[in-house]
């Protein structure tokens, strides 16, 4: 089963980009999401990009990001990493925190 099958079963909406290309293209167009799942291993524009692509936007720069990959060498630090072959829960988790994040009103 793909992640965003198992995700959609949790209560979760989710947005799928099938590369780095998509997914900025999906950002550009789109109100931020609460959390991103995002593979450093994708066709074309790499993870990497799209995490430079993030932090050049203000409106994105904060959005909760998990690195999954199966190459965690590659991964830069200040990102939670989620190795494959991936365990659920924990990935899950991470997701619950940033969407129940993003529900908090803003501290005064």
């Amino acid at each position: 089963m793909m992640l965003c099958e198992l995700f959609a079963r949790e209560g979760f909406e989710v947005d799928t980009a099938v590369d780095g290309a998509g997914a900025i293209l999906y950002l550009e167009s789109h109100a931020p999401p609460a959390a991103i799942v995002l593979d450093l291993l994708m066709p074309g524009i790499v993870g990497s990009s799209v995490l430079a692509y993030l932090s050049g936007h203000p409106d994105l720069s904060e959005v909760p990001v998990a690195i999954v990959s199966s190459s965690p060498h590659l991964a830069p630090g200040g990102y939670p990493l989620f190795k494959k072959p991936l365990r659920f829960a924990p990935l899950l988790e991470f997701v619950r925190v940033a969407c129940d994040a993003g529900r908090q009103p803003p501290a005064s």
